[in-house]
């Protein structure tokens, strides 16, 4: 795969709820705690849920 290919893909990545598929934003965003191990987010959409992003903290999720 050319390497470029690579790079649109993950620009296309959004954070979306778990339940209802809903585009999650900074609006939705709820609690960001840092530890060695990553950066973890907790996101609440509008329809209760709560979604939670983890990243390694290398830049990649």
């Amino acid at each position: 795969m050319p390497r470029d290919v690579g790079f649109l893909m993950l620009a296309d990545i959004v954070c979306a709820c778990e339940r209802c598929d809903a585009p999650l934003g900074d609006e939705h965003l709820r609690l960001t705690m840092e530890s060695a191990g990553g950066v973890r987010h907790a996101y609440e959409c509008d329809c209760g849920a709560v979604t939670i992003t983890v990243a390694d903290g290398s830049g990649r999720a």
